[in-house]
């Protein structure tokens, strides 16, 4: 097993010079993204991925709340031109790197040219230097998470079995669509009692997304309830780590190993970068 995962991630280079970039979004709050986002990222390192979790969240810093860490530098050092992003990586625990968010990021677009072409220039250098780009966006359809969403190579959509959150995430898998008619949107479902109500959940959705939206986003899997998840919060330290084997760790691990996969059987071609993209959809540079 071991020379297989290695043959795989050796592929998996050899195909892409830049990482695969994934943004972490939901329909509302408390469906716990956050959390998912940072332990896929440190299951993607146990699998030898350079991972990096970008938190654009804007301003609340809720990853690195969830690691335990306090960064004295973040995006709004990178906006203003004092830092180089590189400069601002924070390593975190299980060998991820984090790029400290900030509601500087929503500044972009109040920037000079030179210095807006810096910030982009600093984020592509971020994607060329790492396999996977975790990006933990923030709730709800507003311009920054969907910018965000639309931008990234795929779309991994938090739901849990409440209806409200349920409803919330078709609200943002139609928006995010109709921004990107080609996005690629996978639902994970969080909190799930079990598979079968998992499946059932993300079922409903993509029945309801092929019906209305001519489009059916595919399930990832999903995530149990599970009571190591909020101890782990409380002690602001990954349950993949403080609890490895617990039935939520071993659900997120599944999740990395499939997108590894994904990953290497995707077709080499690319279209622009994530970071072109993102502002594109900001109007920060022309998509001709």
């Amino acid at each position: 097993m071991n020379d297989q995962a290695e043959h795989l991630r050796e592929m998996m280079r050899e195909k892409w010079d830049s990482a695969r970039v994934i943004a972490v979004s939901g329909g509302k709050g408390g469906v716990g993204k956050t959390s998912l986002s940072v332990n896929l990222a440190i299951a993607l390192a146990s699998e030898a991925m350079r991972t990096a979790v970008l938190d654009a969240d804007l301003g609340l810093a809720n990853v690195e709340v969830l690691l335990g860490l306090n960064s004295l530098y973040n995006l709004q050092q990178v906006v203003t031109g004092e830092k180089h992003i590189l400069e601002i990586l924070v390593e975190g625990p299980g060998g991820i790197y984090v790029v400290p968010g900030s509601s500087g990021i929503s500044k972009i677009a109040d920037l000079g040219p030179r210095a807006r072409q810096n910030v982009l220039n600093g984020l592509e250098e971020l994607q060329d230097s790492h396999d996977f780009v975790i990006i933990d966006t923030m709730a709800g359809i507003g311009q920054n998470a969907v910018s965000f969403a639309t931008a990234a190579d795929e779309v991994l959509i938090v739901t849990t079995p409440e209806p409200s959150s349920i409803v919330d995430a078709y609200a943002m898998i139609k928006t995010i669509y109709q921004s990107r008619e080609d996005a690629v949107i996978h639902i994970v479902v969080n909190m799930a009692l079990n598979e079968q109500q998992g499946q059932a959940v993300a079922d409903k959705l993509r029945v309801v997304a092929q019906q209305y939206l001519g489009r059916k986003p595919a399930y990832l899997g999903c995530v149990p309830r599970d009571p190591h998840v909020s101890r782990s919060v409380m002690q602001t330290y990954p349950f993949l780590l403080k609890f490895p084997t617990a039935p939520a760790s071993r659900s997120v691990e599944e999740l990395a190993v499939r997108l590894i996969h994904q990953r290497a059987a995707a077709p080499t071609t690319r279209s622009a970068s994530f970071f072109r993209r993102f502002a594109e959809n900001l109007g920060l540079v022309s998509n001709g």
